[in-house]
């Protein structure tokens, strides 16, 4: 039974994660009020006649590709096809976000033995978990209010825009309460972040599998995608679906804080097993020790990109034959892949989308360090006849080489399936695979970036985030508005060649190369002289 005592010290707590976090917070606010905004405003410049927005209408409800991936377009108004358009994606940042901020704040702080430190002042035991709770859970309404301003300011209704903001910010909502349990349940940090990624991953597939209006269209309601496309902005409101995400978040609310007062501090209600007392064979290398902490999240990315790519080849024909009936959009492809015809604009448009996940994949790996320095384990490893310089070395072989094995089968099985499907099998995919590794270079620099910030000042390693969020806001901005060349410049990925559309490779690709092999010997190096955190 919790009693008020248990709650002491949580305005205290929030004012600490709010004065941690006084730059990320703001930042992946603003990342999603301008992702939102930009896509409502894209649409206004595509689609400013109501002809022309019908047509559209009429041919995206009609494709079972879009169809499965997005849900139904409900209305033929900017709103809908808005919220049409990001309704899953969005969905999706939300809950990481969401997952990202609970865990950072909860498992993360009680693994580090931070929670030991701060529950011997006058703290009471739920103010960590109510802290974090209130906190995430404010981020996302937030941002729901943001979303629905920047709509409005583009003349769209007000009511139906505040709508679209609280689906999204319910489904982030949704997955704060579970990462709250999550984090319960778990020891480590990592472990959580595994299953929530799981989760988000299975309720998406549910969500797919539910897609049509015929005899499974229930399956459809099994998952959170699902509910907010049932919401349906701009078009139905219906409302009563927010009381479905109140009831799941007030109950996981409760069961977290219930499990909170079951366990010990450090441990999880899902206790590890000890391991054997001596290491088998296959794990006697600082090589081999680094092949078992990468390869979960190493196999995960694998199985879930290969089945992208494969989903990616077989649908481009169908999508492309939509997309050249509409010459606004074949306009904004060819200015986003560059002029190589609709279908190899297409590849280029996903490869430089998608490179951007990649990165997100090699900072987590090289970050990787980081963490088994935070929780005190390198100290073992390096007691040992390990030295630094072959730690790290071992872990940066997964930071650099997994994030291109994933890339490349990536655009195999994408560009396998698409010769299928044409009778070019040889020629394609050798051509995606050529296209898709001239991105490695912009990959491999937020590499060098998280290796130099972590052997120089491992305090500021969470900054290679701040540094993709830029990029990346860089180039979302970019692709839709007219802006300044340098600002432009700043991102790797805008000199990467389109090599589809007849481009070269030249100088600034071996640059950013170089950059990132000197960012790499220049962080290992500083890790060789620095002190271990402790």
């Amino acid at each position: 039974m919790l009693i008020k005592d248990d709650f002491a010290g949580t305005a205290a707590m929030i004012r600490l994660i709010l004065r941690r976090d006084r730059i990320i917070i703001p930042l992946l606010v603003i990342f999603m009020a301008l992702f939102v905004a930009f896509v409502a405003a894209s649409f206004i410049n595509l689609y400013s006649d109501e002809a022309v927005r019908m047509a559209v209408y009429l041919q995206l409800k009609n494709n079972p590709t879009y169809v499965s991936l997005l849900g139904s377009v409900l209305d033929s108004s900017i709103g809908a096809l808005t919220a049409w358009r990001v309704g899953v994606g969005a969905s999706l940042i939300m809950g990481l976000i969401s997952v990202f901020l609970m865990i950072r704040h909860t498992r993360s702080e009680e693994r580090k033995g931070r929670l030991e430190l701060i529950n011997s002042g006058e703290v009471g035991r739920q103010a960590v978990l109510s802290a974090a709770l209130i906190t995430t859970f404010g981020v996302n309404l937030v941002i729901a209010v943001l979303i629905g301003l920047g709509l409005m300011v583009q003349g769209l209704d007000a009511y139906s825009s505040l709508v679209l903001g609280m689906s999204l910010a319910a489904f982030g909502c949704l997955f704060v309460a579970i990462t709250g349990v999550a984090v319960q349940l778990t020891e480590s940090s990592g472990d959580a972040r595994y299953l929530m990624s799981g989760l988000l991953v299975a309720f998406f597939m549910v969500r797919i599998f539910g897609w049509d209006d015929g005899d499974y269209a229930w399956v459809s309601w099994l998952s959170p995608y699902g509910w907010v496309h049932h919401i349906g902005p701009f078009a139905e409101n219906n409302m009563w679906i927010f009381a479905i995400f109140l009831a799941f978040i007030a109950g996981l609310t409760a069961l977290a804080y219930w499990l909170s007062s079951q366990r010990d501090l450090g441990a999880g209600i899902i206790t590890q097993r000890p391991g054997p007392a001596r290491a088998s064979k296959n794990l006697q290398s600082a090589l081999a020790l680094a092949w078992r902490l990468h390869r979960g999240m190493l196999l995960f990315w694998v199985i879930i990109f290969a089945l992208m790519g494969v989903m990616l080849g077989f649908t481009v024909q169908t999508i492309t034959d939509m997309i050249s009936t509409n010459p606004q959009f074949v306009n904004l492809i060819l200015q986003l892949g560059g002029n190589a015809g609709v279908t190899d604009s297409y590849f280029t448009m996903m490869l430089a989308f998608l490179s951007e996940l990649f990165a997100f994949y090699t900072i987590i790996a090289t970050l990787k360090l980081h963490s088994q320095e935070s929780k005190k384990y390198s100290e073992m490893v390096l007691t040992s006849s390990v030295s630094r310089s072959q730690w790290a070395v071992s872990n940066l072989v997964f930071a650099v080489l997994a994030p291109a094995l994933v890339l490349i089968l990536f655009a195999l099985s994408m560009g396998l399936s698409y010769g299928l499907i044409t009778n070019n099998l040889s020629d394609v995919a050798i051509r995606i695979l050529g296209a898709a590794l001239v991105y490695l270079p912009a990959i491999w620099l937020f590499t060098g970036i998280s290796m130099a910030l972590f052997g120089l000042k491992p305090r500021l390693a969470s900054l290679s985030w701040v540094a993709l969020a830029v990029i990346v806001i860089i180039d979302l901005v970019g692709e839709f508005f007219d802006i300044s060349e340098w600002i432009l410049n700043i991102s790797p990925f805008t000199h990467i060649p389109q090599l589809l559309a007849g481009d070269t490779i030249e100088t600034p690709l071996i640059l950013l190369l170089l950059v990132a092999v000197l960012l790499v010997l220049l962080g290992v190096l500083a890790y060789q002289r620095r002190d271990i955190m402790g």
